[in-house]
């Protein structure tokens, strides 16, 4: 069968197409913009600009904290009721993404013709917001939305701008370290026509 070789194409579209504890409070923060964070990591202040940001804090455990975002827009709040690793969208533009998929033989480099074809229907699909959910860990976050995307404790969110970890950690059960990649949809989009143009050429 005709395989496609597809590189980051393929390793990008096929995290955010796939389907399928807690140590505290962590809220990963990306922003389109400087953010500032107060000392008790309850306030943060987004100046709004076009450079991408990312900020972690962890908010320890116990009972709920409540962030609030100041930003010439006003104020809002938010809720982080339970432990849990969250994502904090203060972008413009909207985070999707999911699970890193770690096998034995690595991420794939090629798929097939109609691998790619569902990667493709699946992805778009997940731009808008259609087939994300907890259970295939794969995400949907519009602008200013938090989201509690593991539980899991040691787990990794990884921005549009940053690279996937080759490998991850394994510990001493055999349990490996959750991994999720996360992109605008701006990138998601741009990444689809090139591997519609590709997907195109292999059939010549």
């Amino acid at each position: 069968m005709k395989k496609v070789k597809m590189g980051l194409s393929v390793v990008l579209l096929a995290l955010l197409a796939a389907c399928s504890g807690g140590g505290g409070k962590k809220v990963l923060i990306m922003s389109s913009g400087k953010i500032s964070v107060s000392e008790d990591q309850k306030t943060i202040t987004l100046d709004p600009g076009t450079t991408h940001n990312e900020k972690e804090i962890d908010l320890g455990s116990g009972e709920k904290i409540t962030l609030t975002v100041k930003s010439p827009d006003g104020s809002k709040t938010y809720d982080v009721t339970e432990n849990g690793h969250y994502l904090l969208n203060l972008k413009t533009d909207t985070l999707v993404g999911g699970v890193v998929r770690y096998g034995n033989s690595g991420i794939p480099t090629s798929l097939s013709n109609e691998q790619v074809d569902h990667i493709i229907d699946s992805t778009r699909q997940l731009m808008a917001g259609q087939n994300a959910s907890d259970a295939n860990k794969t995400y949907f976050l519009p602008p200013f939305v938090i989201k509690k995307i593991t539980t899991e404790e040691g787990s990794k969110i990884v921005g549009p701008y940053n690279a996937i970890p080759r490998s991850v950690d394994v510990d001493q059960s055999g349990k490996t370290q959750e991994v999720y990649k996360f992109v605008t949809n701006k990138q998601t989009r741009e990444t689809l026509d090139d591997l519609t143009k590709q997907r195109q050429k292999a059939q010549q």
